[in-house]
């Protein structure tokens, strides 16, 4: 049960950060889950475009490296009878250093990195086309380079274990900040800075990683500069994505009929 490339392996040259809201959300979850479960097989199939090379870094993952994370509204929608574990909640507002810093917001957060930017740009408009006219694109960023944590090293850190869960074994938890700063501040989780032009400025925005939202949460009130808009996501394991292609969640205790199997 493996975890979504673009979490295991490190972004490449160029990456872009979407984060989506939806109208009428309780209608329309199963079929936003199931575009969701649809982005790797998209990526794979975008990352056969002519303009991709062979090279040493498409070894890392494909040509699109991709992260698909769901909101805390709409996982639940779609597993009201097995909430995940570990107090996966949207933060509520708080103020630091005397600036008011909103909740957490999003109900679906995508991340792509490749070589090539048009790619990022082709996969990213090809899935907001599925979306239709019911998605509020909130947050659209695109960056070169970084500074990226090495995950693969940290894994204990990122992915759930089996022991704690079975179903959402290597899944995960990111935590999205947009800083109007680029100031960086000490940071115990693994995380991916990227650093852009916000307002009239450049400011930093951080991916930070974790399998218990606990302390993506108690991260988030102690940085020093108040992040403009932050978000919270479940990032399934590929195996828990690709189940839920279908319409469905099917495995172990998350599975619809589950109370009926005990």
């Amino acid at each position: 049960m493996p975890a979504q490339e673009g979490v295991l392996f490190p972004p490449k040259k160029h990456s872009l950060v979407q984060v989506y809201n939806f109208n009428d959300l309780p209608l329309i979850a199963m079929n936003l889950i199931r575009i969701g479960a649809q982005v790797p097989g998209m990526a794979s199939e975008v990352g056969m475009h002519p303009m991709v090379k062979k090279s040493i870094e498409c070894n890392q993952g494909g040509a699109i490296n991709a992260v698909v994370g769901f909101g805390p509204m709409l996982w639940i929608l779609v597993t009201p009878d097995a909430p995940t574990r570990g107090g996966f909640h949207s933060f509520d507002e708080i103020e630091i250093n005397g600036i008011e810093v909103p909740e957490t917001e999003g109900d679906m957060f995508l991340y792509f990195s490749s070589d090539y930017a048009e790619l990022n740009s082709i996969l990213a408009s090809e899935i907001k086309e599925h979306f239709g006219a019911d998605s509020h694109l909130i947050e659209e960023r695109s960056f070169e380079g970084g500074d990226h944590s090495d995950i693969m090293s940290e894994k204990d850190k990122v992915l759930i274990d089996k022991s704690i869960n079975l179903d959402t074994m290597d899944s995960s938890f990111a935590l999205v900040q947009n800083f109007k700063t680029t100031d960086e501040y000490p940071c115990d989780l693994p995380c991916h800075n990227f650093t852009g032009s916000v307002d009239s400025g450049l400011g930093r925005y951080a991916i930070t990683f974790s399998n218990q939202p606990k302390l993506l949460e108690e991260h988030s009130e102690s940085v020093s500069q108040p992040p403009i808009s932050r978000g919270l996501f479940f990032i399934p394991s590929l195996d828990l994505l690709t189940s839920l292609r279908m319409g469905g969640i099917r495995m172990g205790s998350l599975a619809i009929n589950a109370k009926w199997k005990e």
